[in-house]
Parts: structure tokens; sequence; C-alpha cells
């Protein structure tokens, strides 16, 4: 208390910026609530490290708590990346971006917005497959929702426990196709992650507004079920009308929870749900399939600038695929559909000048080894 009765500080002060008609300059005024200064200190999404003002430090009460220095965020930036510069081990890179997300919020997205084409392969790909499989050797805090199959029947309350209110994009897993990894069960959550951040850092969506989601139905990789550092379910994955219904929910619970314009974006589901997923939903929520649609929009850009280059139209080339996944299959119907669009082909003549080879071959008509899909059916040309 002061001489005059009143708290000398009421703990709990955020701060209120407003412009000083006087002099032009921000200033600051502070009002009671449920902010304390240590939260700043404490909650990533408030911290700016050594970038408090000393003004903010008086306001705060957390003078003294910090070193003397003040720094700007470029120079606490230029701090980040030559700590980071320091490891060879992409995946230590990779923990040392995840730790510093985990202190400073908005240091991490300056520091990956600023440095993207020297961070992108470390926060997405080819690192993160090795973060995913190093999940729950490394889990420290919890990043994003985990919303298991014995949560059915319940998913909504699960989603109410999201602390943000207004979400606008979610990526969810089930962690089926991990990359080119296979099955990694619940640890497949690095993948919504690093794909939400990366939205950030270019898009410009603020982190509040992105929810990463791993849905945990088990994993078939019996060398995961074994080892003691797994986070997920420890159990064979749930398939057929059980599965089916617990993803029902889950999408039914995304639109009651945040509206009908959340985006949904599939990310590695397992080829055979990926597609059905895609055909079931695309109609009745604002979804698409990363795998499928993303890459293929990204691939079909490539190849349009490259007729532009040549002078030359679709229709004049034949395009094979060494693969035939969500990816590959997804860019040939891509392909189909533009040429029909910008150049007139019917679709079905289109796709015969697309050629796909599996890991048994090329996709024929009556192929004796089999294994033609109802996707990769199209592309089964006579030969």
């Amino acid at each position: 208390m002061n001489q005059n009765g009143q708290m000398d500080r009421l703990g709990a002060r955020p701060l209120i910026r407003r412009q000083s008609c006087a002099q032009g300059t921000e200033s600051f005024s502070v009002v009671p609530s449920q902010v304390s200064g240590m939260d700043y200190l404490r909650d990533p999404k408030l911290f700016k490290g050594m970038a408090f003002s000393l003004e903010e430090r008086q306001t705060l009460g957390i003078h003294g708590l910090l070193p003397p220095r003040i720094k700007t965020q470029e120079e606490m930036a230029e701090h980040s990346m030559r700590n980071l510069r320091r490891f060879q081990d992409p995946l230590n890179k990779y923990m040392y971006m995840i730790e510093l997300l985990e202190r400073n919020e908005k240091l991490f997205y300056k520091v990956l917005s600023e440095n993207t084409e020297e961070l992108m392969p470390i926060e997405y790909t080819p690192t993160v497959g090795l973060a995913c499989q190093k999940f729950g050797l490394a889990f420290k805090r919890p990043k994003g929702l985990f919303i298991s199959i014995h949560d059915k029947g319940h998913v909504y309350d699960v989603l109410k426990n999201w602390p943000e209110q207004d979400v606008r994009c979610i990526v969810v897993t089930d962690g089926e196709r991990i990359l080119g990894l296979g099955d990694l069960g619940a640890q497949g959550m690095g993948i919504p992650v690093g794909k939400l951040a990366l939205n950030t850092a270019i898009a410009g969506i603020p982190p509040s507004q992105t929810l990463p989601i791993t849905l945990d139905v088990g994993t078939n990789r019996q060398e995961l079920l074994d080892d003691v550092d797994y986070i997920g379910l420890r159990h064979k994955r749930v398939t057929g009308q059980e599965y089916d219904d617990f993803i029902d929910e889950f999408m039914q619970a995304v639109v009651r929870r945040y509206g009908q314009n959340t985006l949904i974006q599939f990310e590695d589901f397992g080829n055979h749900n990926a597609f059905r997923f895609l055909e079931k939903y695309r109609d009745k929520y604002c979804t698409f399939n990363d795998d499928i649609q993303g890459t293929a929009s990204v691939a079909l850009a490539g190849v349009l600038a490259g007729l532009k280059a040549t002078n030359t139209k679709l229709k004049d080339h034949t395009f094979l695929f060494q693969g035939a996944g969500e990816a590959a299959l997804g860019i040939a119907n891509l392909i189909g559909m533009a040429m029909e669009k910008r150049e007139g082909v019917p679709y079905k003549e289109a796709i015969k000048r697309v050629w796909l080879k599996d890991s048994r071959g090329l996709i024929v008509k009556d192929r004796p080894e089999g294994g033609i899909s109802v996707h990769k059916a199209p592309f089964a040309h006579e030969h």
C-alpha cells in the first residue's frame, strides 16, 4: 500500500496502447485484469524477451527480472539465427525452432517469415519427417489437439477445450501416411503443426486462428506399439463403420464449434481414405486435401509455365508419372481438367495422354499384375 492507502501494483495489468494527442507518440496505460506481469514472462504469446521497453517492464512489475539491456526485435531475430546456424544436424535446428516457438511466438514467426527459404526445409519437409519419427522421444509440451477414437461421442467437448474461440483454419491428420514414411500414428502431429506454422509465416494467417489436430485411431506399425516412448493409443487402427462415424462426428463438431466457413484441410491420410473423404465432404464442408489438390495445383502451375516458355500446349505432350499415389493421381486429374478447360479437349480424351507407373509397373488396361484401384482405373489405357 502507498500513503494514500492504494495498492502500488495491481499485479494483473495488461498494457493498453493509446496515441498521445500532444506528442503524436505511443503511450501506455494499465487496467486491472486477470493477466499479471509474470504471465508476460511465461506465456509465449505475450513474451517479448529482451524487447520489453523500460516503461513496459516497470508497468508490468517485471523490471529487474530481465537483463537491463533492451533489444529490438531485429536484434533478437539476428541472435536467433546465429544460434540456429551453430547446429549442423537438421533435427537439432528443428528442435531449436520448436523451443523458440514455445518461448517467444512473435519472434519465432518473425524469424521464420524473414528466413523462409533457409528454414522451410527445417520447419517442414524433409526434416519434419524425422521429427515425427522422434516425436515421442522429443515430446516436451503439447502442440495442437489430440482427439482419439475413444472420444467418439464427445468430440465436440474435446474441441471446446481448445482455448481459442475464433479458429479459421484446421489442418488434420490421422497419421496413416506421413510423407513417405507410412503409418506414424499420433506422432504425425508434426505435420499439422509445421504446415500451419508456414501458413502463418507465408500467408499471414494469425496463429490464434489456426488449429493443428491429430485424430488418433491407433497404428498398425508394430515398432511404434512396442516403443516405450510412443505417445498414441497402443492398439491397431480402428477401421470400417466405426472409423467413418468418428470422422463424421469430427466434421460436424468443427462446424458446430467454429462455423461452416472454417477450412478443414486433410493431410497425410491413407490413399484409400483420402480420395473417399474428398468426394464425401467436398460439397458439404469448406475442405480440401492438400496431398491431392494442393500438390496438384502447384505442379500444374509449373507445367503451365513450361508451356509458356516452350510455346506449346498441354495436348502436345504426353505425361508419365513415376508413382500413382495421392499426389500423382491429383496432378494427373488436374492436367486432364486443365486440358479440357483451356484447350477444349474432352476429359476422357485428355487423360489418354497421361500415364502412371506404380510399384507393379506401368498401369495399363487388364494388367496381369492387377493392383488397379478405382482411382487408377481411368488411367489404365490400352497398350
